[in-house]
């Protein structure tokens, strides 16, 4: 079975969903460190706009690089990742659910729903690190639980290392070390099986690797912690917590209903209904049961639920990708609640939960199944080579050599450097410029896409006069995928996409 859920994903990889500037944003930081053989450069795709070196997320960036040593630099390579850590974090999530129920029919269902939902494959369809993170949560909580009745000081020791070492890939590790420390806490007040030495001992390894990131960027960029501060203020991360806590709602109230910006949101309704039953069916349950090993690992699920949305509170970020944390957890409490029905009953809920889970994925997966990357990056290609100087959307970089795009992001701080259009441009020696409509969307929407490009009305009037003035038109095709960036406007008609040579200053 799993098996087969490879192949089909595989088959689809690239199709599904559109591909995100984030996925192109993070392969091409990759393969500049590949080519410069260090680990302290910064993407090329941006010049104004201000970045700065750190080494969170540096073994996220070494899997990439071996992935597009071996397969290339190209969309394929880089979403492989992800399919192969869905795939393991399938297998250990079996796994955790034999080790909680003792029953194989109990963990295959939970497996098989996971497995069907679409946020889950999603996630396993976009380079980004979250299936990366969800793969270390669920084979932490395997190794913790399995061990728990006969935990040594070592045991404490290989967490600490697991959670330490996901600090590489990305800093929602954060979000994964809370769990555990729930799960501590409870078992050393509450069950009484640890001491607090275990989590004195879990603490220190989790804190001597955060240390050891943190020199790292230091040695990196000496004004570390100042600009990952200022970074961290765009996205709220310092707001006081009353203001976090009150965009919790809002958090979930977007994705309910699908509202997003550049990112694709599935339509999770039937999630939203079945999560909060199955949720309350577990807590009631949990004051009845008497067999105490289902009670301490089910009452360890709850926990860690509350941890996730507790530490996607503290960080702040709210970033709609990083709710599939909490996914195969749910499946665990869904599975808990099929347990107490008889079989007949419990066989047919099981059907009817896989029936809709699938014909939600593929109702939601349709749109975008007919798109295609490779028909985009060859229409750009009719007139433009891999080695000439563009502006364009960071979604088409795949299709160029390293440092040979800049980003439209770039031209929201063309004023703050007193730089005009036309100066950009040719300072760069910019040679192509690629113009989706999207911008004219945008600029005539204001100030609601404001957070796409920044506000477009400093420079938009200049970038069109050149591009009429200073540029010929020198082709144009349409395409309803990447035409446009904003989610929601995405295949809902053609966007225009047209390609301007530049005319010699």
């Amino acid at each position: 079975l799993l098996f087969i859920y490879f192949i089909i994903n595989l088959v689809y990889l690239t199709k599904f969903p559109f591909i995100h500037s984030d996925e192109s944003w993070l392969s091409g930081l990759s393969r500049n460190i590949m080519e410069n053989r260090d680990y302290s450069v910064t993407e090329t795709f941006f010049d104004l706009f201000e970045r700065h070196p750190h080494a969170i997320k540096c073994i996220f960036h070494t899997i990439q690089i071996v992935f597009i040593k071996i397969f290339g630099y190209n969309v394929f390579s880089v979403r492989l990742i992800s399919l192969i850590f869905s795939l393991l974090s399938l297998i250990y999530f079996y796994r955790l659910c034999r080790l909680i129920f003792q029953s194989e029919v109990l963990s295959f269902i939970a497996t098989v729903l996971l497995s069907f939902d679409v946020q889950f494959i999603y996630a396993s369809h976009f380079a980004r690190q979250e299936i990366i993170l969800l793969f270390i949560l669920v084979f932490g909580l395997f190794y913790f639980l399995k061990r728990l009745d006969s935990f040594a000081t070592k045991n404490n020791i290989v967490l600490g290392l697991i959670i330490g070492l996901s600090i590489g890939i990305h800093p929602n590790s954060f979000i994964l070390s809370l769990p555990f420390v729930f799960i501590y806490l409870y078992n050393i007040f509450i069950t009484k099986k640890l001491k607090i030495k275990d989590f004195i001992i879990y603490g220190l390894t989790l804190t001597v690797f955060a240390a050891l990131y943190v020199v790292l960027s230091l040695h990196f960029d000496p004004n570390f912690f100042y600009n990952y501060s200022k970074y961290g203020e765009q996205f709220g991360v310092f707001y006081d917590a009353s203001s976090k806590i009150g965009q919790i709602k809002k958090f979930y109230l977007k994705l309910y209903y699908g509202v997003s910006g550049t990112y694709y949101t599935p339509n999770i309704k039937f999630q939203f209904l079945l999560f909060p039953l199955a949720l309350i069916f577990s807590l009631i349950k949990l004051f009845i049961i008497k067999i105490r090993r289902i009670k301490e690992r089910i009452t360890s699920i709850v926990l860690s639920i509350v941890a996730i949305n507790i530490g996607i509170i503290i960080i702040g970020r709210y970033n709609q990708t990083s709710i599939v944390f909490i996914f195969p957890l749910f499946y665990i409490l869904v599975a808990y609640t099929l347990s107490n029905f008889k079989n007949n009953c419990k066989t047919l809920i099981s059907i009817a939960l896989c029936i809709v889970l699938l014909g939600s994925t593929v109702y939601n997966s349709l749109p975008y199944i007919h798109n295609n990357y490779n028909n985009y990056l060859n229409e750009i290609s009719k007139v433009v080579r891999k080695n000439d100087k563009v502006l364009a959307n960071l979604d088409c970089e795949f299709y160029f050599d390293n440092d040979k795009l800049l980003d439209y992001r770039n031209l929201t701080y063309l004023k703050k450097n007193n730089i005009t259009f036309e100066e950009y441009i040719y300072d760069n020696d910019i040679e192509f410029i690629i113009y989706p409509e999207e911008m004219d969307f945008i600029y005539n929407t204001r100030p609601v896409w404001n957070g796409v490009y920044g506000n477009t009305y400093y420079y938009y009037a200049d970038m069109k006069n050149f591009l009429e003035n200073k540029c010929n038109l020198v082709h144009e095709f349409k395409d309803k995928t990447y035409g446009m960036r904003i989610a929601r406007y995405i295949n809902k008609k053609d966007w225009f996409i047209k390609i301007y040579k530049v005319q010699e200053n």
